[in-house]
């Protein structure tokens, strides 16, 4: 500001002296004019004459004053231009010009010129560039204002963003610890920490699409946040995990809330015309009694919610130390199934698949097994899971892959007839772009092509890769593979997304199975399935079979082929070479 003022001044300086200059020049050359023209009125000292040359400068807007004068000082003349002003005496204005006669001077004309226009156009110039300046000032600061409030607001919504869900506007997992922290400082009695993780929610997010996703989480979150007061937290953590903070309670009620939170998800979600109804997982951990700090408490509850999940859809669990247990069990089965990797420990069985018409081995599903050398024998369905969450199960995939050839190279060494073999893949195999890649090429190594190989997958890996072009299952498809949707009917199949998987096999699970013989509709659900199987040029096989009754039920509806402990049980290598000798059931 002080700059432009500055150089607002150097041109206020400038604008004057060139206005004064254009004065000066012009009462100069009247002067001139007029000085050659008064000698003779000098020399006979005619004061009328003189008067009335020098009234010739009335012209001359720029004069005050003429004065006529001899050379020893007498005024001979004199003529007033305008009417005197304050400003006249504040800048003089002065012109001499001597009077010659005969080439000789004779007296002196002296003019004094108005610096009213001077003053004023002056004036004028830095009265409007003071304006201008002021009006570039009032811009300026109008402009920083509205900048400091923008920069204001952006950094409030950067420090909500850092803080919250942007998606469901929760908070996120460092608001709530900042939460979890203020709890401890005004330790105000007990309160609880619940995580809530959404089952299932990544098939439902690809069955009906991100977008419908994004609107069910957002759903989801509004009618959890009813349920809380003003000083209670709702946090989201993951994709389909949240937290949630109650601040005053006991024991039993905090224990009754976590019905009330799964009262409100069960709640009917519609999209279009189909309802959802999700549930959920919920771990509590009670603050200060089962965490004294913002990371104990988050430990705790997490650890009740890995008992929850084991405990099926919608489990509840309230931590109690034997659940730092098996958190501890976990992460020591997490560290033997690396060492098991690289011992090789792990083997197949196999369950023999048969034809439901003349009970002839029409193939097999490899079940993976693992013996402990200290432990024994763990199921899969203990450490599966922990593999997944590991991220092993990827290499154990591709383990599984170098046992079936294996094995089948032993068989057909033998000169035995070997049906395809149905191995099961999880999405969690294919994480990582490049691990469809390195699947693709390893069957391409072992020579496991669609003759020796069938992929079976659950609903939840088929629904998570439905919508990518270059999907595992749309990989294996292009290359000839058989394709088994397993465990029909458990999630959230529909008749579209049966289409769009396009699948070969259905394999109806054993919990529909074994309510056939006592259940008329059960058996009235399993041969919908069936005709619905068939109608998509599909066939089914149905698992779990156990009972002779459950083997006519199936006959009965349609079903193509069966496996189970009625016909035979899993067997080793060697077992199930014996059973391909004889190409029958054992039962």
């Amino acid at each position: 500001m002080l700059a432009l003022f500055g150089m607002l001044m150097l041109l206020g300086l400038v604008q004057y002296h060139g206005l004064r200059a254009s004065i000066l020049a012009d009462l100069g050359s009247s002067a001139e004019l007029i000085a050659q023209n008064t000698s003779y009125a000098i020399v006979i000292e005619n004061d009328t004459e003189a008067h009335e040359l020098l009234t010739a400068l009335a012209t001359s807007s720029n004069l005050r004053q003429a004065r006529l004068e001899s050379l020893d000082g007498r005024l001979l003349a004199v003529y007033a231009g305008g009417s005197t002003h304050w400003s006249h005496s504040l800048v003089l204005l002065k012109v001499s010009r001597p009077v010659l006669a005969f080439g000789k001077p004779v007296g002196n004309l002296i003019l004094t010129g108005s610096s009213q226009k001077l003053l004023i156009w002056t004036a004028v110039f830095l009265g409007v560039g003071c304006l201008a300046i002021f009006g570039a000032w009032l811009a300026s600061w109008f402009s920083a204002k509205r900048a400091a409030k923008t920069a204001r607001q952006a950094q409030q919504s950067l420090a909500w963003m850092s803080r919250h869900d942007p998606l469901t506007g929760c908070a996120n997992r460092e608001e709530l610890r900042a939460h979890l922290r203020e709890l401890q400082r005004r330790a105000e009695g007990m309160s609880a920490l619940y995580l809530i993780d959404l089952d299932d929610f990544g098939v439902i997010n690809a069955a009906y699409g991100a977008q419908q996703g994004d609107v069910i989480l957002r759903v989801i979150a509004q009618r959890l946040q009813h349920l809380l007061g003003s000083a209670d937290c709702l946090a989201r953590l993951s994709a389909d995990e949240f937290a949630l903070s109650l601040t005053q309670g006991d024991e039993p009620g905090f224990a009754n809330f976590s019905r009330k939170i799964q009262a409100v998800l069960r709640e009917p979600i519609f999209i279009g015309n189909i309802a959802l109804r999700p549930t959920a997982c919920i771990g509590m951990a009670l603050l200060p009694v089962d965490g004294a700090d913002e990371d104990s408490a988050i430990r705790a509850a997490s650890a009740a919610l890995s008992a929850a999940r084991l405990a099926g859809h919608g489990g509840f669990s309230r931590y109690a130390q034997a659940h730092d247990r098996e958190m501890r069990e976990r992460a020591e089965l997490a560290e033997a199934l690396r060492q098991a990797l690289a011992k090789a420990e792990f083997h197949l069985h196999y369950q023999p698949i048969y034809s439901i018409h003349d009970q002839s081995l029409c193939g097999a599903e490899a079940l993976l097994r693992w013996h402990h050398p200290t432990r024994g024998m763990i199921s899969p369905e203990r450490f599966i899971p922990i593999a997944e969450s590991a991220g092993l199960i990827e290499e154990i995939g591709l383990q599984v892959l170098g046992l079936v050839h294996k094995n089948r190279l032993e068989w057909l060494s033998r000169g035995l007839k070997v049906p395809p073999i149905a191995i099961n893949l999880s999405s969690l195999q294919f994480l990582r772009e490049q691990s469809k890649d390195t699947f693709i090429q390893r069957l391409r190594d072992l020579e496991l092509g669609p003759e020796a190989l069938e992929i079976e997958l659950t609903e939840r890996a088929a629904f998570e890769e439905i919508e990518a072009e270059d999907s595992i299952i749309n990989r294996l498809k292009s290359l000839g593979y058989c394709l088994s949707l397993d465990d029909f009917g458990t999630g959230y199949s529909s008749l579209s997304y049966l289409h769009r998987i396009n699948c070969d096999k259905l394999k109806i699970d054993r919990s529909f199975v074994r309510r056939m013989e006592q259940d008329p509709s059960a058996r009235q659900l399993v041969k919908a399935i069936v005709e619905v199987a068939h109608a998509f040029q599909m066939k089914t096989v149905a698992e779990g079979v156990e009972t002779a009754g459950e083997l006519e039920a199936l006959r009965q509806v349609g079903s193509d082929a069966v496996q189970g402990y009625l016909l035979d049980r899993p067997l080793d290598a060697n077992g199930f070479s014996t059973r391909l000798s004889t190409g029958q059931a054992s039962r």
